[in-house]
């Protein structure tokens, strides 16, 4: 660093790095919620504050580049109003011992606290018949190769053996009517996404339906979810809870039941507030070309929740790989760059922590009935972008009219609806391998086999 330029104007130099960046989004992360979250006080010469190094960080996540190319980003609006510095930026170096020296917390806080602050502000909008919809599911992201990252997150168990990449395992709690990642668990691939479920169930709340697909129905998850309060609404197996006995419903529809699920001892112990049993609801379907499906849910009452509804309702769950893949490219989720376990969870809670925060934004752009998932969160993400020159020049006065005015441009990035378009994926026509060579059913019946299938 070359602090010897800087220390005699530090408060200009501050607020030229903190506002360069992501001008935009500091009515959201404020300067004061910074200073709130990390209260140590820096030496008067520092320039790469708390504050810096995460709007570096999240500069990074919006696809800038590398850091270092940040970094001169920064430095040239810098030379722009104090000419009299010299042409090296602060080295990627400085940047990374500065990153090093902050503790996780100061990022865990943070991301914590727009969470909260996310579902205190809009707890009412975002609903369906009262119910917060969530979804939970994994994924997994390659790492940087490097011996270190290697010995912690180990590569996958597959033909590639050593030579692949190292992976870690996202599990994430999401909105899925307002996008925001209100809980994760970031682990190596030797831990399961049902054990990092159920660790994030406990930020269920009362009132919340969670959502998840054929990986996650078992006795442990259901008590799980009760004991919270919530409900459940997931994708169940053809080999799962279907041979138990079945009790018909008030709607009298042959494709819905109740049945009654046991308790082991250990889980009666571990959730006694649950009961013995947990009584169900069985829904089956079937959509044209594919095979039945079914659902499995704690909404037992037919005349609130009808068979329609939860049917239509469960491909809600789709949006959360959408959610996915706007976390893997559009906030650089797949290019981390650090070579430590502690810097690699930091780069995750800032992009999603960023990702939390662009939603703030989208959802004070969508008016109702519209949630931030019926607007596009790439060009959400450009505009705000766009906006940041504008900003910065200006003067305080017009602010609010240049960020109302975004808002307003935000509003009409509305995602094209195409009825009837799919997108198949080669497991649903080929069929998934299950190892040892077995291959699972593919979803999609070939022509000669739909007439196999009588109608439910």
């Amino acid at each position: 660093m070359v602090a010897s330029y800087i220390g005699k104007d530090r408060p200009r130099t501050a607020e030229i790095l903190r506002t360069h960046g992501l001008t935009p989004l500091r009515s959201i992360l404020t300067p004061q919620l910074f200073r709130l979250v990390y209260a140590v006080s820096q030496p008067a010469k520092t320039i790469l504050i708390p504050e810096v190094v995460f709007w570096l960080m999240a500069l990074a996540a919006f696809g800038e580049g590398s850091m270092a190319g940040c970094v001169t980003s920064f430095w040239a609006s810098m030379r722009a109003v104090m000419p009299w510095l010299p042409l090296k930026a602060v080295t990627e170096e400085a940047f990374s011992t500065a990153r090093r020296k902050l503790p996780l917390r100061f990022f865990l806080q943070l991301f914590t606290y727009i969470s909260e602050a996310f579902f205190k502000q809009f707890d009412t909008r975002f609903r369906w018949k009262g119910l917060r919809l969530l979804g939970i599911d994994g994924m997994d992201v390659n790492l940087p190769r490097h011996p270190h990252v290697q010995r912690i997150y180990p590569p996958a168990s597959n033909q590639h053996g050593g030579r692949g990449r190292p992976q870690a395992r996202l599990v994430g709690l999401v909105g899925l009517l307002d996008g925001v990642c209100y809980a994760f668990r970031w682990t190596s691939l030797h831990v399961g996404e049902q054990s990092s479920a159920r660790r994030i169930m406990r930020d269920l709340r009362a009132g919340d339906l969670l959502l998840a697909d054929r990986n996650f129905p078992n006795k442990t998850t259901f008590a799980g979810v009760l004991n919270q309060c919530a409900d459940f609404l997931f994708h169940l197996p053809s080999n799962r809870f279907l041979k138990l006995a079945r009790n018909p419903t008030p709607s009298n529809r042959r494709e819905e039941w109740y049945s009654c699920i046991p308790l082991d001892k250990a889980l009666r112990q571990q959730y006694p507030q649950v009961g013995s049993t947990i009584t169900v609801r069985v829904l089956q379907y079937q959509i044209p070309g594919f095979r039945p499906s079914w659902l499995i849910t704690s909404l037992l009452d037919t005349a609130a929740f009808t068979y329609e509804e939860l049917v239509g309702l469960y491909h809600e769950r789709w949006r959360q790989e959408t959610f996915h893949r706007e976390w893997k490219h559009t906030l650089e989720l797949s290019n981390l760059r650090s070579h430590s376990a502690a810097g690699l969870l930091k780069e995750v809670l800032v992009q999603l922590t960023i990702n939390n925060v662009v939603r703030w934004v989208m959802a004070q752009a969508a008016a109702p009935p519209l949630c931030p998932v019926h607007l596009q969160f790439l060009e959400s993400k450009r505009l705000i972008l766009a906006s940041v020159p504008a900003m910065t020049a200006a003067p305080a006065c017009l602010l609010p009219e240049i960020y109302r005015e975004l808002l307003r441009e935000i509003a009409r990035q509305r995602i094209l609806v195409r009825p009837g378009r799919s997108y198949e994926r080669k497991w649903d026509v080929r069929g998934r391998p299950k190892g040892h060579g077995k291959i699972a059913a593919p979803a999609k019946l070939a022509s000669t086999e739909e007439n196999r299938y009588a109608p439910i």
